[in-house]
């Protein structure tokens, strides 16, 4: 029952906001980049913060003052499950744009949205494409604005972390901003099983920012990261 709640709410909280889509083009083309950021973080804020309420997500948040607020970061975590995206996304102390799979970005509306507000949608088959998106990602930290991926490429369903794409990392390298591991512990447990959902406490670690400029490459990188990540786990 949950899940249909939950799906409710999401395609009925886009439908109810498409007219926003209007408003965002209208601010795209007369160049007001910061208005039409705010009012898709707006959107998108409400909707994740009820997202994670619906699931029966009963979230703890550690280390917020790990993140400086005056510069862009790249926030890097652990993937598992649909819901990290909504709690990553409500949780943190600013808000981001995502490297996200090809699939999202053909969701009517929601594809827009996220396409608008900076995402990148990679295609991890397609070598050309995977560079073109981690090229995007760059840009977008470089001109100011947070990115955040989940270099696992996958969810892993379980408490279990998989191994990282370490040229996802490539972009902390490449742009210079600081890296902020998150954790996150126990969102699988609000995925479907067996057709239930249940409430689980889940918590959401920020870890202290790792400068990327200190690491001869990016596996050395993905180390540390996942060395953060798993601290809190």
């Amino acid at each position: 029952m949950r899940g249909l709640v939950f799906q409710g709410y999401l395609w009925g909280y886009i439908l109810s906001k498409a007219n926003k889509t209007f408003t965002i083009n209208k601010l795209k083309k007369a160049g007001k980049n910061i208005e039409k950021l705010e009012l898709i973080n707006k959107l998108i804020l409400k909707c994740t913060k009820k997202l994670v309420k619906i699931s029966g997500a009963d979230v703890t948040v550690t280390g917020i003052a790990n993140v400086p607020l005056d510069e862009p970061v790249l926030y890097v975590g652990n993937h598992q499950s649909t819901m990290d995206i909504p709690i990553l996304y409500s949780t943190a102390p600013q808000t981001m744009a995502f490297v996200a799979k090809k699939e999202m970005e053909k969701i009517p509306l929601l594809g827009y949205w996220m396409k608008e507000r900076g995402c990148v949608f990679i295609d991890r088959d397609n070598a050309r494409n995977s560079l073109k998106a981690i090229n995007q990602a760059i840009e977008n930290l470089i001109l100011g604005h947070s990115m955040a991926i989940f270099p696992e490429g996958t969810r892993s369903r379980g408490p279990q972390v998989g191994d990282f794409k370490t040229g996802s990392l490539r972009i902390a390298i490449k742009s210079g901003v600081k890296v902020i591991p998150v954790s996150i512990k126990d969102s699988y447990k609000l995925t479907e099983k067996r057709g239930k959902k249940t409430n689980s406490k889940v918590t959401i670690h920020y870890s202290d920012a790792l400068d990327p400029n200190t690491f001869k490459d990016t596996n050395e990188l993905a180390e540390a990261v996942l060395a953060q990540i798993k601290k809190h786990l």
